[in-house]
């Protein structure tokens, strides 16, 4: 797949090119006549494209271009990005500037920057493929001042981002009793299940359906139930990342669908209050809930990689109260 920016900072346009070979066939015209007035002409054309690519390399290596995430972001999923520009030049201004990035439906146009102007943007990309992104695909275009040449400058990434992968939605079955390891002391934590645990204030994210009308009304504020959670065992989700040929395109395939498939339920589990947790061959995850162990689960998935069959080590041992899920 072509990237959004080459590898080379430079690009000549067709325009460009046919500038060049105009000048090719002035010069030979000049060369085969001797006339003094087509190497004047040849002189200005030559000098004005040297111009221009000083000119075009000085605009571009002024400002700098840094990307950060706002909030998560899924493989394949629109995501808010905050671009930071900078004209670091002292008296120039920076024009004719695009910003690249291989998520945007095409360039977006950036207005000229003042000498030492700051400028932030909020636009929506996308990243392909789940991961860690050290190096984007994105950066800043210039054709100024005469559009003989493309320029390019590849953007900054403050801090590393971490893509997700994209959930896939399956019908889960809960582990038979028989598949946990010994029973956990049923600690009385807060849940979705039927039992009423408490009763409590009202806090920003409770359900309105758990508000006590009665309790309510009384005291004159706002009064939940806090319940109990359902399961008393932990659900460890397994993925085999130990593949016979981890450069097969077919075994890839199936194992990034089966990393899809596992965050879908990893979600949907921790959304019901469950304790979940998550393994491959050399990474584990211990079991919890909670919005901090969905952020866990999601990096482990966004950062797992094939290994080898030969060699490859054993999954971690289960703890009591575990029950292992194999996602596939």
């Amino acid at each position: 797949m072509a990237r959004v920016i080459p590898e080379w900072e430079i690009r000549i346009t067709n325009f460009g090119l046919g500038y060049i070979l105009l000048c090719l066939v002035v010069a030979i015209g000049a060369t085969n006549t001797g006339n003094n007035g087509l190497y004047l002409v040849l002189a200005a054309m030559l000098s004005s494209m040297v111009v221009s690519g000083l000119v075009s390399r000085r605009n571009v290596r002024g400002v700098l271009c840094e990307i950060e995430t706002v909030g998560e972001v899924f493989a394949g999923r629109p995501a808010l990005l905050k671009v930071r520009v900078e004209n670091r030049l002292r008296r120039a201004t920076a024009q004719a500037l695009f910003f690249l990035h291989e998520g945007l439906p095409g360039p977006l146009w950036i207005d000229p920057l003042a000498p030492g102007e700051i400028r932030e943007v909020l636009v929506e990309g996308s990243f392909g493929q789940r991961g860690v992104v050290r190096e984007p695909d994105a950066g800043l275009l210039s054709r100024f001042p005469l559009g003989l040449f493309r320029k390019y400058r590849r953007a900054h990434l403050p801090r590393e981002v971490v893509v997700y992968p994209a959930p896939e939605s399956t019908r889960f079955e809960e582990p038979p009793p028989e598949d946990g390891r010994g029973g956990r002391p049923h600690p009385r934590r807060r849940g979705g299940g039927s039992d009423i645990r408490s009763l409590r204030e009202f806090v920003a994210g409770d359900d309105p359906r758990d508000v006590h009308w009665k309790q309510s009304a009384r005291m004159r504020k706002w009064i939940v139930r806090e319940r109990e959670a359902e399961r008393d065992r932990a659900v460890v989700l397994t993925v085999e990342n130990a593949l016979a040929d981890p450069s097969s395109p077919a075994l890839l395939a199936d194992f990034e669908g089966a990393i899809s498939r596992c965050a879908g339920r990893a979600l949907a589990l921790l959304a019901q209050g469950a304790e979940v947790g998550f393994q491959a061959r050399g990474v584990r995850v211990a079991c919890a809930f909670g919005p901090m162990q969905r952020a866990r689960v999601l990096d482990a998935l966004a950062r797992l990689r094939p290994i080898p069959v030969s060699g490859a080590p054993d999954f971690p041992e289960l703890r009591r109260g575990e029950a292992r899920v194999m996602v596939s």
